[in-house]
């Protein structure tokens, strides 16, 4: 009994010293990707890129595609290493992920002035007290950026891949979810040929407008007064929202926007709105991403046939 007491009190001490004696170590993300600080842009800003290069080599006769991402802290990241296997299928073009981020942003922090900056196209002060975004200056001092950032992607951040990267310069994709999702609506209806495909998951289109009726809000007017001519190449647009977000309103918010698009019968422009079951504002992006990005992409000659439900008819 004595013998066998020992050898318990042994192996107990063998286990502890071997659990004591391992040690954390870093987690590297399991894909490369290089961080590249722009200089200081026109608008005044310092952006950082993030760029993770395609997974396998384009087939012959081709060039990799450029997807871009805003918000990348929260969107880059996961969609950079979701996709593995529907690139490594062909069901996607070989492609790189480009997040488009901020230098002030290098400890991994989001910095919400800069979404309010660059992802809205009009400069908002809450009338009053009582309005829902005046508790939070942070949400509108230095807003109405959106325009001078779209020239920034034009002029300066989308040159660089260009140059720097071996991208087919006309098939360029833009992702935006919430306020990202507001910023990639606004560039859709103003500068629609800088992207040849847009992923818009759940947009923020109520931004400074809430208490507005719909017809009534900047986006809508925009619609309203859109210029066909805008649109020289074809555009295909993929709408994502949660059913679970119409306790924001943004489910019917979807339905009027795309509603008003298809009105103005524009040949160029494909949209498809995909409304997910039981997806809520703040998880709904993975789902909607995966499908998205399939679907932009559905029926495209050389691509592998996928089981994407998403139609441009």
């Amino acid at each position: 009994m004595r013998f066998i007491l020992c050898v318990i009190l042994l192996l107990s001490y063998l286990t502890a010293s071997q659990t004591q004696s391992i040690q954390p170590k870093s987690f590297d993300f399991p894909y490369d990707v290089k961080v590249y600080d722009l200089p200081t842009s026109s608008n005044g800003i310092n952006y950082r890129l993030y760029v993770r290069k395609p997974l396998r080599e384009p087939a012959e006769g081709e060039k990799a595609s450029a997807f871009y991402f805003l918000d990348p802290l929260s969107l880059f990241i996961p969609a950079s290493s979701m996709t593995g296997n529907y690139e490594w299928f062909n069901y996607l073009p070989a492609a790189y992920y480009i997040g488009v981020g901020y230098a002030n942003e290098a400890d991994g922090i989001p910095k919400e002035e800069n979404r309010t900056r660059d992802y809205t196209p009009t400069e908002f002060f809450p009338p009053d007290s009582s309005h829902f975004l005046a508790a939070n200056p942070v949400d509108y001092l230095g807003s109405g950026g959106a325009d001078r950032f779209i020239e920034v992607l034009r002029n300066e951040i989308i040159p660089f891949i260009n140059a720097n990267f071996p991208v087919d310069e006309k098939d360029n994709v833009l992702i935006g979810k919430s306020m990202s999702g507001l910023a990639t609506v606004h560039c859709l209806l103003t500068a629609p040929d800088l992207f040849k495909r847009y992923l818009i998951i759940s947009p923020a289109i109520w931004w400074d407008d809430w208490l507005k009726p719909r017809q009534q809000r900047y986006i809508m007017k925009q619609v309203a007064a859109l210029n066909a001519d805008l649109f020289k190449n074809d555009v295909r647009a993929y709408f994502a929202v949660g059913d679970a977000e119409e306790r924001f309103g943004l489910v019917t918010d979807l339905y009027v926007l795309a509603d008003g698009l298809r009105k103005k019968r524009i040949d160029q422009l494909k949209i498809f709105l995909d409304v997910l079951e039981n997806e809520l504002h703040e998880g709904v992006f993975p789902i909607a991403f995966m499908k998205g990005i399939v679907g932009v992409y559905a029926d495209e000659e050389n691509r592998r046939s996928s089981a994407s439900p998403v139609k441009w008819d």
